[in-house]
């Protein structure tokens, strides 16, 4: 299963309302699979029987933000809540193909906070990020 890699400065991602801005310059929004889309069953006479997996739409969202910023604020405010809070939104991207322009988007259903966000001092130029994982029961793109 392979990751999907998207440009965060050419990435529109929004959040229970809230839209992400204080990604690093360069960095990416990265979406991961985490089951199988279906699953295969194979008869010993050559017959195969597949299925939709129910937990086929299910993904794990990776982000990189700048530490103290109002993003970081926001997630880390979800984090602290008592009650899991469900996080729905999208994420897009526009392109262009033969001349037509075009928007990529991907619903986002079901979310929340995975794992506590790892910290991390960029020795160069002295900035620290987070990284945060998402998951979400629902993914889908359109087009």
């Amino acid at each position: 299963m392979s990751n999907i890699i998207k440009d965060a400065d050419s990435t529109t991602l929004v959040l229970n309302g809230h839209a992400f801005t204080s990604f690093g310059v360069g960095d990416n929004i990265v979406l991961s699979p985490v089951n199988p889309h279906s699953s295969q069953i194979n008869s010993s006479d050559g017959g195969v029987t597949i299925n939709k997996r129910a937990d086929g739409d299910v993904y794990d969202m990776t982000i990189t933000l700048q530490k103290y910023s109002d993003d970081d604020v926001f997630l880390n405010s979800i984090i602290n809540t008592e009650t899991p809070v469900i996080l729905v939104g999208s994420m897009k991207e526009d392109f262009n193909r033969d001349g037509t322009d075009g928007q990529e988007s991907w619903n986002l259903e079901g979310g929340s906070v995975l794992t506590k966000p790892t910290d991390t001092k960029n020795d160069t130029d002295g900035n620290a990020t987070l990284d945060y994982t998402l998951r979400f029961r629902n993914a889908k793109r359109a087009l």
